[in-house]
């Protein structure tokens, strides 16, 4: 009867994972939650991780976001990715570089931590953190690293600071004490359990939403709340035509009590577009309104991609189709 209960708690995870099944099982651990949430430090270094992946992306991915798997520990959290590109496009994102003037771009503190065969490992300096990032063979991420490294504008004196020694650059203190200790910085991570916890689900947006692709960004405050309010992200969730949404499943598997988030549907929708245009959106939000989840679902076509000659994007559809239809056939 245990393994009984152990296999079904393990198949539950994989579909918020994407785990196989012993990846699933072997982090399930007696009296502890089946997908456990990150804490402190690593809580709000998840929470930037995620607006990252979000803003990092800049074309379709066979997996929403480019992530093909999650594997969320207590105390860090494995991305597989999907591709070389996708890789790329992330760390050029997320490792810190100095544009005179005062501008940091990327993650402040973050240095690549271990480079294994399986991929690297980041980290923020002086701080409990940890993500581990996968899915390629070690040589692809030396050229992933090493393109990162070119994109740098030289030419107009940035630098790259995560090439640094592993403690915070004076640049990286100074953008940090002015822009991330304010009112905005004290929202963020007052609503950080909510964005590390979609990174720790992330996968339900490809096994039980049937949606050809999905991205996102933070939103901007809206009507109905004190103060700055949630902390807002904006989910779009793409569907070519002919497939049905299955919005009832996505919001079931977010706010499941064992394995979703402390979220319920949001009791007002305000209206920041003509009501039409909202017909398909939902809302989640916590009892105390830090966080919420805005899911928007729509309907388009991509000729375009369709019409693309190059093989990469050839399979790049494929590959969604395959996983949209196995969504559908269950």
């Amino acid at each position: 009867m245990r393994r009984d209960r152990i296999s079904r708690l393990a198949d539950r995870r994989r579909l918020y994972t994407n785990e196989t099944y012993d990846q699933a099982r072997s982090q399930l651990r007696p009296g502890q939650p089946s997908i456990p949430a990150a804490s402190g430090e690593q809580l709000r270094f998840e929470a930037d991780l995620f607006r990252q992946l979000l803003d990092s992306r800049s074309d379709f991915t066979a997996y929403p976001f480019g992530i093909r798997r999650v594997r969320p520990r207590v105390d860090s959290i494995e991305l597989e990715v999907e591709s070389e590109q996708r890789a790329h496009e992330i760390l050029r994102t997320i490792l810190p570089s100095y544009e005179p003037g005062g501008e940091v771009h990327g993650m402040p503190g973050v240095r690549i931590w271990q480079r294994t065969k399986n991929g690297i490992e980041i980290h923020q300096c002086g701080r409990v953190t940890s993500a581990r990032l996968t899915g390629l063979p070690a040589g692809a991420w030396k050229r992933v690293e090493a393109q990162a490294l070119d994109s740098i504008p030289t030419e107009r004196d940035w630098r790259p600071l995560w090439k640094g020694p592993d403690r915070w650059s004076e640049e990286e203190l100074a953008f940090e004490q002015q822009w991330n200790t304010g009112e905005w910085s004290r929202n963020f991570q007052a609503g950080a359990w909510c964005s590390s916890g979609l990174l720790r689900r992330l996968a339900l947006f490809h096994t039980v939403a049937p949606a050809d692709h999905v991205s996102g960004y933070r939103g901007l405050g809206i009507n109905g709340y004190e103060g700055l309010g949630p902390v807002r992200w904006c989910l779009d969730l793409d569907h070519r035509t002919g497939v049905q949404y299955r919005k009832q499943e996505l919001v079931d598997a977010l706010t499941d009590s064992g394995f979703g988030l402390p979220v319920a549907r949001a009791h007002h929708l305000d209206a920041v577009y003509p009501p039409h245009e909202m017909e398909n959106w939902i809302r989640l939000d916590d009892e105390a309104r830090t966080g919420l989840i805005e899911l928007r679902f729509s309907t388009f076509n991509y000729p375009s991609l369709h019409r693309k000659k190059d093989p990469k994007y050839r399979a790049i559809v494929e590959t969604i189709h395959a996983r949209v239809d196995a969504v559908l056939a269950h």
